[in-house]
């Protein structure tokens, strides 16, 4: 297996670089990769995606980071590393669905967690959306910002502000206002949605990637999906459920 390791500069991967550096250089020039690997948190692993995603490539993390919720715990690097070069490794493959989106009809990105729509929490925008299915029809809200999220992004942002989490194979998405004048807190079927707006910064899975203003029409639709790989997947779903049942007693 080719890998090609997106190195990044995280104090926290300094170590790792160096490994990488020292024992596995091929990974930092690696043009025709079978792998990407990334090195520290979620954030990490969510720009590499960002900015690779239309290659098609599988992903694979060292956790590093705060949270680690995308990417792998093992302490073993070089056998780890070797034996995915070897193919002596079969990864649990993940697949989340993407979100695609335009604006004005140009695409300027994928979100794999979630859309986020505003700028600081005191701003005050006003957005009108509509979704394919009529479930939101010319729907007015005015407020901080919105939140549209994927299955796996709804343990995030989505969780945080309140939002339901999702089925992980589920075909849904949820979307949710921030401090906003009318309650938002609603799931349906993913489908193309419009959004208007006079002002908010657009953050694709925490990137900022445009700016939705007077006149602009931003539209989302189903994207081609993610390939994430885990050592052991029951892992990743044991982390997810024991975020689900945070505020039990």
């Amino acid at each position: 297996m080719k890998i090609k390791y997106e190195k990044n500069g995280d104090k926290r991967v300094g170590t790792f670089n160096k490994l990488i550096e020292s024992k596995f250089p091929k990974f930092l020039d690696e043009r025709n990769p079978d792998l990407y690997l990334v090195a520290g948190g979620d954030g990490a692993m969510l720009h590499v995606i960002n900015k690779t995603i239309d290659s098609h490539i599988p992903y694979f993390g060292k956790a590093l980071g705060s949270f680690n919720f995308l990417l792998n715990n093992f302490d073993n690097d070089e056998e780890i590393l070797n034996k995915l070069i070897k193919d002596e490794i079969k990864l649990d493959i993940l697949k989340p669905f993407t979100l695609s989106v335009y604006l004005n009809e140009k695409k300027i990105g994928e979100a794999v967690n979630d859309i986020v729509i505003g700028d600081n929490i005191m701003d005050y925008h006003t957005f009108n959306i509509t979704t394919q299915g009529k479930e939101l029809n010319n729907f007015e809200i005015k407020g901080g910002g919105i939140c549209i999220s994927t299955p796996i992004g709804s343990t995030a942002y989505n969780f945080n502000n309140n939002g339901r989490i999702l089925p992980l194979e589920s075909s849904l998405i949820s979307i949710t206002g921030i401090v906003c004048n009318r309650y938002l807190n609603d799931i349906f079927p993913v489908q193309e949605i419009k959004i208007t707006g006079n002002g908010g910064d657009i953050y694709l899975s925490n990137v900022i990637s445009g700016k939705l203003t007077v006149g602009k029409e931003l539209i989302i639709k189903r994207g081609e999906g993610v390939e994430i790989g885990f050592l052991n997947k029951d892992e990743f779903l044991k982390r997810r459920t024991e975020i689900l049942h945070r505020y039990r007693k």
